[in-house]
């Protein structure tokens, strides 16, 4: 399911794909963004801290998009992966 959020003071609507721990002990989550502050058709990963206004949305996704690395070598240790 797609989900919408505040991230630093901007709406984002997202495709969550990972979510995990970064090298730097941050909880995060790697989402493709299919609509945001000055960024769409892209990956992004948001800090959990700075994630508020939350809202899982009744619009699914079915793909995985391109680059897509269920092993992303930005996270340290993975939680969770579509």
């Amino acid at each position: 399911m797609l989900i919408k959020f505040e991230y630093k003071g901007s709406m984002y609507m997202v495709e969550p794909h990972l979510l995990g721990r970064s090298h730097e002990k941050q909880d995060c989550l790697l989402a493709w963004v299919v609509t945001g502050k000055d960024t769409q058709d892209t990956w992004h990963t948001f800090l959990l801290t700075d994630i508020s206004r939350l809202k899982i949305m009744e619009q699914r996704f079915t793909k995985q998009r391109p680059g897509y690395d269920p092993y992303e070598s930005s996270m340290s240790r993975i939680y969770y992966r579509i």
